[in-house]
Order: structure tokens, then sequence, then C-alpha cells
């Protein structure tokens, strides 16, 4: 069964609309939150008046900053999961980020939260809370590292962490450099966008003495120690639980102010509050992945091999910069992608400004890692006047490089070694499955006939699997099935599925008689969350250890019933059997209920068959891929129409080869959103321009094209299962290829070093005669423009 595209077991839940969300959580004398937020993007509060608010039908109270001291505790930088350190030095500052204080540092954020009756009230409520604000200079990604900018935090530098590192020796690479490209490129500020909103809901148990939380959190674990922290509660006090989410894609990993207040707030008016964000507060306070500059100069040689590389990037964290250098270094440490870089040096500055603050964004700084190598190699090209392949192939790591060291550095500490690869191999099959030199040949006819064709590759590198571990236990019941409990818990990845696979192939059971359990605090003692593709390495192979002990206990178990040798013995289907003719065996029910009392487990680990075991990737894992993209432009409208799109990807052995594809076709229709239109837009006042649907673009169904997916396997020894990473995989390559694509159909006449690509651009290189066709109308340029500023 594993390997197998077998059915999803949670689909029947989900398809049936009995899936847990917190919102389906209702308990008895229930109260809901309302939040009151600032309209400032940076003020001082002065003054909160609640009179009006109070006398509102239903208004139970109203939390401000001052209420608790423990409203004064700060938020935890990320929570867990290891790699948030700096692996190449340089400093990191700025200010702790209290839960409820009287610095306002963006738009949407909370200043205080009125409890009442039913969501309706509260909201009422919240609207009659009056609060006088000084409003302060707002600081701009424009101006924020501009020599006398205005300070966002008293006491602090607006560029509060920088990175800087050199391989090789530059300076002299550029000496001996026949050519050097300067290039700028600019990305925006994606917002991930869940199905599921974040909630919370909280009551404190006095019989037990518990608090209870359901979560839309990717990481329970950080929340619960978090909350215990906060509210001096031991560990095991406090729940959290985690079942259904829809959704995640990094922004719910971390702990936002909202989730804290809510525990604080049922904890000490002993009332059970729930709390669900709407979509306009997600737009507004929900965080951000934060826009990045890269600077680069590359120096090569006449044949377009590259020398060298010199970088300069600048990261918005936004106004507290809870990931330390986690998201840059994610960019530099992907940069490299397939291609040797003898000599890079980089400087690193995260950059605080006036807006929400930023985390992690499915892919977290890899996307706009590939833009850059990718637009540097389609530089490389034009300049020398090759094929866009010819200046990878020129460039490419090959297989007889392997394991290839690039000399920097993962957030785990240890060096980049990549093995068990083959970037030559993954380009040959893309070029060979999207027909690549016909669509060239191809390509010349139609530009005679006046169509703007263009066709663009993109490769990419994703790190999977990281640390520190995770942890699974095994139990045979009393019926004879397979109970898995993880400490992770899904928004979406199949676990129930893919960790029964492994469980019910290692054990000898069918995939019905295996059940997974996950988002529970009181399932393990510690786990470190759903992200960066972390889960099916670290959790997969926890299950697949335990799973296999449990196997050997079983079968020492049988023999030691049967009176002979486990070697004499087979398991198939849930049942031990003596090999020799004769009607010796016993189903796993019947084993797991004579364990309880047997002697004979005293030294299999006492009563009952179960098992637990963890998994300690000794770093991460590499994946990798290629994508190429054929476009054409409409040479009336602007639109860009993709052709054909292939997808070649190595993820190491498939738990499950429909699930993998469903995480990159996910990925891959993000990828598009970020490459056509996709961006949180701020005015000069950090108000955001992009807070709703209306405003923020996001792909339909119907936007996506259809893929052409080639799955190859590079086996690895990384871990036992022998498995890689794909979680991130989909929305890395799509941005750089459907912009080579484009820039390609102008005949690079349409430099394209920024995301979204902009649909006013097209129309303006279209309106400058770039073919001969129907110019577009005024009217039709206004509102490409306009589209372009949402």
């Amino acid at each position: 069964m594993l390997g197998l595209s077998v059915e999803r077991k949670e689909d029947d839940r989900f398809l049936t609309g009995q899936g847990q969300y917190v919102e389906d959580v209702k308990l008895p004398g229930m109260a809901y939150a309302a939040f009151v937020r600032s309209s400032h993007a940076h003020a001082f509060i002065r003054k909160i008046t609640t009179d009006a608010a109070l006398s509102c039908p239903g208004v139970l109270a109203i939390v401000g900053p001052g209420t608790w001291k423990e409203l004064s505790a700060a938020l935890p930088s990320i929570g867990g999961i290891q790699g948030a350190a700096n692996p190449y030095g340089g400093d990191s500052s700025g200010p702790v980020h209290k839960i409820l204080s009287d610095h306002a540092t963006h738009v949407g954020e909370v200043v205080a939260v009125v409890i009442a009756k039913s969501p309706y009230s509260a909201a009422d409520g919240a609207d009659l809370v009056e609060v006088e604000y000084e409003a302060l200079p707002v600081v701009t990604w424009e101006e924020a590292a501009s020599p006398g900018s205005v300070r966002l935090h008293e006491g602090y530098d607006n560029v509060v962490a920088r990175m800087n590192f050199e391989v090789g020796d530059v300076d002299e690479a550029f000496r001996q450099a026949d050519r050097i490209i300067t290039k700028r490129f600019d990305l925006q500020s994606l917002k991930a966008m869940a199905i599921e909103c974040r909630g919370i809901a909280v009551q404190w148990d006095a019989s037990t003495g518990t608090l209870n939380v359901w979560s839309t959190t990717q990481a329970p674990y950080s929340m619960r120690e978090t909350i215990a922290r906060v509210l001096d509660l031991p560990i095991k006090q406090v729940r959290v639980i985690c079942r259904d989410i829809g959704g995640g894609f990094g922004l719910k990993g971390g702990l936002k102010p909202e989730d804290l207040i809510v525990a604080i707030a049922a904890y000490k008016l002993k009332k059970p509050i729930r709390w669900i964000e709407t979509r306009l507060e997600h737009m507004i306070s929900s965080n951000q992945s934060g826009r990045q500059s890269h600077d680069v100069r590359v120096g090569i040689k006449r044949d377009g091999t590259i020398l060298c590389m010199d970088l300069i990037l600048r990261k918005e964290v936004g106004a507290y910069n809870h990931y330390q250098t986690m998201l840059p270094s994610n960019t530099i440490n992907h940069l490299t992608t397939h291609y040797k870089i003898p000599a890079f040096r980089f400087d690193s500055q995260s950059i605080a400004t006036n807006t929400v603050p930023c985390c992690p964004y499915r892919g977290a700084g890899r996307v706009e890692a590939v833009f850059t190598m990718d637009r540097i190699l389609d530089a490389i090209a034009r300049e020398l006047t090759i094929d866009p392949v010819e200046a990878r192939r020129r460039n490419i790591i090959e297989a007889a490089d392997m394991p290839y060291k690039s000399g920097l550095i993962y957030r785990d500490g240890v060096p980049i070694n990549y093995k068990d690869l083959d970037f030559p191999l993954l380009l040959e099959r893309a070029l060979t499955k999207s027909d690549y030199w016909g669509w060239r040949n191809r390509q010349m006819d139609l530009r005679q006939a006046g169509r703007c064709i263009g066709i663009g590759i993109s490769s990419y590198v994703e790190a999977g699997g990281m640390g520190p571990s995770e942890t699974a236990t095994v139990q045979i019941d009393y019926r004879g099935h397979a109970q898995v409990s993880i400490g992770v818990n899904s928004q979406g990845q199949s676990h129930e599925t893919t960790l029964a696979q492994i469980c019910g192939s290692a054990l000898g059971l069918a995939l019905d008689e295996v059940f997974v359990r996950g988002g529970d605090t009181n399932l393990q003692d510690f786990g470190f969350g759903t992200g960066a593709s972390r889960v099916a390495i670290n959790t997969g192979n926890a299950v697949y250890k335990a799973a296999l002990d449990l196997r050997h206990k079983i079968v020492t178990f049988a023999s030691r019933l049967f009176e002979c040798a486990a070697t004499e013995l087979d398991v198939t289907d849930g049942v031990v059997s003596v090999k020799a003719p004769g009607q010796q065996f016993m189903t796993f029910a019947e084993l797991a209920q004579k364990s309880v009392r047997d002697r004979r487990m005293a030294d299999l680990g006492g009563p009952g068959l179960a098992s637990t075991a963890s998994f300690y990737p000794p770093t991460v894992t590499w994946s990798s891929g290629v994508n190429i993209a054929v476009v054409e432009i409409d040479r009336n409208t602007g639109r860009i129409h993709v052709l054909k799109y292939v997808f070649v990807h190595d993820s190491g052995k498939p738990l499950n080869p429909a699930v993998v594809e469903g995480q990159i076709c996910g990925g891959l229709a993000q990828g598009f959103g970020i490459a056509l239109g996709e961006r949180m837009i701020y005015d000069s006042e950090g108000q955001a321009l992009s807070g709703s649907m209306m405003d923020y673009f996001v792909p339909r169904a119907s936007d996506i094209p259809d893929i052409d997916l080639d799955h190859v396997i590079f086996p690895t020894d990384d871990n036992p299962l022998g498995i890689k990473s794909v979680g991130e995989s989909g929305p890395n390559s799509p941005p750089a290829a459907i912009a080579a694509a484009v820039a390609d159909a102008f005949e690079g006449r349409l430099e394209i070093s920024s995301l979204p690509i902009s649909w006013g651009d097209v129309l303006k290189s279209l309106q400058n005669g770039f073919h001969a066709g129907r110019v577009p109308s005024e009217s039709e340029t206004q509102s490409a423009y306009k589209e372009d500023t949402r």
C-alpha cells in the first residue's frame, strides 16, 4: 500500500460536512470576543473610553492594555521549529512585542477587546469603544532604511537584523570577469489566503484544572507552552486541540496577540470565549510575507560561465521581527538553485516598517531566490545572444559533481551539501516533455504571423524535513486496529492517509485498520509544528520506526505463546501465523488482549502492544525540479495565456503519488497568483489598499492551466523511508517561468524585474508598437493600470 495512490481516509469526513473546526466549538455559557483595532499605522494611544460600549446590550467586559498584568507579556519568537537562528553572524535587535500596548505600530493592531454574550453584541460593543490617538510619522518601506528616517521604535534602528557572508574571493573574481551584469529585483508582499481564517476558543475547566484551547494554529505545542508561561500554569494544565483546519500556508505558524488575549480573558473571567477572524481582519491584521529587494552584480566569462555574485538583500519584517533572519537566510540558501557560483557574497538587512509583522508564506524565501537566479541566467543569455537553455547548461552542477558543497550554511548550522540529485537530467526531461526546441521553431513561424509567443524556464531546490525531531506512538487496540498518535496537526496535508500507509505497510495491517490522530497536545509530550515541509520526513519516519519496533514486539510475544522461534512466524493482514502446516495463528486483536495480563510481556515494555519512537534528521533533505512555460500574449488585451506548462520534479519516493500531485498542483496555483497579481499594497500612511478579495488578486480554478507533471525519483539515504519533501515545491518556479516567458514573448524589450508581472507594462509594450496589431485603446490601458495598482 505504501507508494500507491489510495483514497484519502479523511475525505469522507470533509465531504459529508463532519469536519470539526474552531467555529464548531460550542460550550454552555460561551462568550464571544471582538477586537478594537488601530486605525493608524503609527500612534500612541492616549485614552480609551468604554462607557458607551459597556452600556451596549450583551457586553460583559472590555479589556485594554492595563486590565491584567499578563497582557504586557511578550509574544514569542518563532515557536519550536529549529532554525530561526542566524548561521552567518551579524547583529539582531529590536523591542519585544507586547501582547497589548499603548504604542500602535500598524493599522489593525489590537487596541482593546470586547467580550459579549454573542458575536454581534461583541461587534456592536467594539464599534462603540472610543480611542484617542496621538498620530506619529509613518515608517514606510521606501524610506525605512534611509539615513535620518523616522524610527519605528524609540532606541532601535529600523534595520533590526543583518547578515553577511562570503564564499571564495569575490573581489578577485570580479577582476577576472569579462563582463559584469547588474540587476535590481523587487518582490511583493503576500498574504496567505486559507479558506478558514484564524480562530480560537478557550475554556477553563475548573473540575480538572485544565485550560482547554481549540485553535487553528500550525504549532499547538508552542501555543501550549506560551499560554502556560503567560498564565503561570503547569504545561500539563494547558491542552491545545486543533483537529481540522482549513489551510495554513505558514501564516498560522506563529502566535498572534489575539490568541493570547482570548486565552488570558477566558482564564481570568472563568468563562469560555470564542473568536473567529473575519476576512477583513485577516487582510489588515494577519501576518504578511513582507516585501523584498535584491541588488545583484554578477561577473561572467565570455562564454557565460558565472564567476561570482554580489547580492544586497533587503527584507521587510513589519512592525516586529518575530523570525530573526530566518526569511532572508531561506532566500540566500536557495538562491543558487541548480547552478555553480564559485564566489558569492551577500549583505542582508531586515527592515522594520509600520505594517503588520511578517512570517513565512508557503515557499518562504524560495520564490524570491528562484526568481533572482533565473532572471540572472536569462540576462546572461540575452547578453551573449544565446538560448536560455545554453546559459543554464554552461553553469549547471553536473551529476558527477555530487556531492556538491555550495559553501553556504543552512539554518540548522549544517553546511549545505547537495547529494542524491541530478540537475541536468531534470532539465533535459523538462526540455523533452515540453518539446522545447519544437516550440522554439514554431515560435519563429508564429511571430512571423504576428503572434506574441514566449518560453520560460525555471529551476528550484527545496530544503525540507527541518528538525529537531518528531515522535509517534503506535498501539494495537482490543479490536486489532492500530492507533497512531502524533505530535503534529494537519491543515490539509493528508496525514491520516499517508501516515496510515506507512504504519500499515510496516505492521502488516490493512489501511482501514489504521487510525492516525494528531492535533492534540495530550497525544504526545512534544511536537514542533506543521510547516517548512517537515512532517513527512520527521513524523513519517517516527511512525515507521515505531511500527517496525511494534511488529518486532508482536512477533516476539507471539513466538512465546506458540513456543517457537520468531523466524518461524508470518505476519499478514493483522494475523500472526506459524509458517509450518497447521492451524496455529492469532489475530492482532487476540494478541493485544492477551498482552495486557501476560507476564511474558515483562521484558517487552510492559502490558499492551504499543511502541513509541522519535526521528531526528541529521539536517535537511533536498528536493528539486524544473518548470517550463509557453505563453501567448493577447495583442488586443495584453492578457497572458499559458499554452503549455511542464513541471518536472524529484521529491524522492512518493508515499502516495496522488497526494504528491495535489501538493504540487496546489502550490503551483499559488505560484501563478504570485506571478500574475497577488500582492499587499500600502499607501504612504500605512493603510492597506488591498484589504478585500475585490482588491487582492487570487487566481480562480479557471485561471490555472493544465499541468504536465513528470515525477522523477532520485533515491536518498537521508532517512529510513528514503523520502524527500514536496510541500513547498509547487510555488517556487511558476513566477520565474511565467516572467521569463512573458519577457521572451517581447524578445527582451520588456524587462521583468519585479513581481507580480505588471499588466500595465505589458500593455505599454504593446502600445509602443512591439507588434503590428490592434493597439489597446486608452480606456483599456487605464483599466489595466488600475488593476495593476490593486
